[in-house]
């Protein structure tokens, strides 16, 4: 049986035409998490409490951030990575014992896909580089775009956001 997780990863492969940019990761949480340079905490940690907001097309089509990315259920009580979901919202939970930067790569690589060539807006603006450097911060709405289709800002007075 296929997990939802996977399921999704498949989803957004099958999505693309030809080889594509994504290609799904197996692999059990905890060692996605590892893989991202987090560590699994027992329980949520508050002193940084940030909620991003993500939405990703494949060629115009909106694929859905699936529930439980960076969860995992296996034992007794769930485990979490500072880095997770809860629902298919695309809202990014970053729950962590410290303030530090954590990145969309890093929710990338914990959800199970390993992207490239991907362009991605935040708060409506294009980032310039690689959309696996963009650091979270609350509230931000990243897009990200694979495939066909354009990035466009929602105004045009707003400048280029770049990576730090």
């Amino acid at each position: 049986m296929i997990t939802p997780l996977l399921a999704s990863a498949a989803a957004l492969t099958v999505l693309l035409t030809g080889p594509g940019p994504c290609v799904p990761v197996t692999g059990d949480v905890a060692s996605r998490v590892k893989a991202a340079g987090l560590t699994m905490l027992d329980e949520e940690a508050m002193a940084m409490h940030i909620h991003p907001h993500l939405t990703v097309y494949v060629d115009g089509r909106r694929v859905p951030v699936p529930a439980d990315v960076g969860i995992d259920r296996t034992g007794p009580k769930p485990r979490y990575s500072p880095l997770h979901t809860h629902d298919r919202s695309g809202k990014l939970h970053v729950e962590s014992a410290v303030w530090r930067d954590f990145t969309l790569g890093q929710f990338l690589v914990e959800w199970g896909v390993r992207c490239s060539g991907g362009r991605a807006t935040v708060d409506g603006v294009a980032f310039r580089g690689d959309p696996s450097r963009i650091v979270l911060h609350d509230k931000d709405d990243i897009k990200l775009f694979y495939g066909v289709g354009t990035v466009s800002s929602t105004s045009a007075s707003k400048q280029v956001r770049s990576p730090v």
